[in-house]
């Protein structure tokens, strides 16, 4: 089969499946399908131009076949990014699939002298707060400076009689975490992690549950370090 066929193909998988989801009329274009899908898919979103500007390429070559040639012949690294696309719109990667593993977390009972050397032994500038009933709070490096600062008239400091229930209570802020599925998407992480910037607010750390429940097992676990290797998968 040539480019073009495979191409069309390709398009055409695409196509039906945004007039499926969007529960589209026959007529609707694809410039409207893929403008009635972005409004609730992270995916169509992003890839939104360079969607419809395939659909401007499947146009040609459709329109240039009436004496039986093709003289738009989709190149092979067009075929290439239309694929990803295809995978973008039929089977967006989920969060789950770069970021399973152990997460490391520490009990409010622990002395802050282990919590920063667990941190910095494993190279992290945050750490998840884990008791029986689940998740408590998120420890960062910043809230252990300003739990520092405020000790910093005392003569002596022990990092080794501070416990870290008592050292997360100096946290800037309690909403610097976010509860997310396991099937959340890539493309949705980042959104996640945009959103949180749009109000001025830093988001440190996005925990991977089953449901996105705070008091489920953690799967897994994003932060800000992270966020060019979800780029790269995107790419």
């Amino acid at each position: 089969m040539s480019n073009a066929d495979i191409f069309l193909g390709t398009f055409a998988s695409i196509e039906r499946t945004l007039r499926a989801k969007t529960q589209s009329e026959r007529t609707a274009s694809f410039y409207q399908l893929v403008d009635a899908a972005a409004r609730w898919s992270p995916e169509i979103r992003r890839y939104r131009d360079d969607l419809k500007e395939f659909a401007d390429l499947r146009n040609a070559i459709i329109h240039e076949r009436s004496d039986g040639h093709v003289i738009a012949e989709p190149n092979d690294r067009a075929m290439e990014r239309l694929k990803v696309l295809e995978g973008m719109v039929l089977r967006p990667p989920a969060v789950l699939s770069l970021f399973q593993g152990s997460v490391l977390t520490i009990s409010p009972s622990d002395s802050l002298a282990r919590a920063v050397t667990v941190m910095r032994e494993n190279g992290f500038s945050q750490a998840p707060v884990v008791e029986d009933s689940g998740f408590v709070g998120l420890l960062t490096s910043d809230c252990v400076a300003r739990w520092l600062g405020a000790q910093i008239q005392d003569d002596v400091i022990s990092l080794g009689e501070a416990r870290v229930a008592e050292v997360l209570s100096f946290a800037e802020s309690q909403d610097n975490h976010a509860f997310v599925g396991r099937t959340l998407s890539l493309v949705a992480l980042l959104e996640e992690f945009a959103r949180f910037e749009e109000r001025g607010e830093r988001l440190d750390a996005v925990l991977i549950t089953e449901s996105g429940k705070r008091s489920e097992k953690l799967l897994g676990i994003v932060t800000i370090a992270d966020l060019p290797r979800v780029l790269a998968a995107l790419k």
